[in-house]
């Protein structure tokens, strides 16, 4: 799976949180500064090339709608971080988190119990 650059991340949300949409609906619903209707009608045939988008054709309009889910591309990107920056060691990455103080107290804990039902669950 390819990466998504800044501007393609950013309709990609917009479309994620729509599920499928015409080009007018993603416009809508995009952040302030909105970009122009060309650019993102551009950014969806990018999108749709790299395999990240699908459509049909209703009328004259397209209807778009996601091919790769949220959730995917997060893990895709989330184990590229890991491998790119923390030596592909989870742990590191956690341990940033601890040392900026981005994790508290009770969320590691939490996490201690995930992995330890985890390791219940699968022996």
């Amino acid at each position: 799976m390819k990466s998504l650059t800044k501007s393609e991340e950013q309709v990609m949300q917009v479309l994620w949180k729509l599920k499928q949409g015409f080009l007018k609906d993603l416009l809508d619903n995009s952040p302030d500064p909105r970009p122009h209707s060309n650019t993102i009608a551009t950014i969806l045939k990018i999108l749709v090339e790299k395999g990240f988008v699908e459509y049909d054709v209703q009328g004259r309009n397209n209807f778009y709608r996601p091919k790769i889910m949220k959730a995917e591309y997060g893990k895709k990107s989330i184990n590229n971080l890991v491998k790119g920056y923390f030596e592909g060691s989870p742990a590191k990455l956690v341990s940033q988190f601890v040392t900026d103080n981005k994790l508290s107290v009770e969320e590691l804990e939490a996490l201690l119990q995930q992995i330890r039902s985890s390791k219940n669950t699968n022996p």
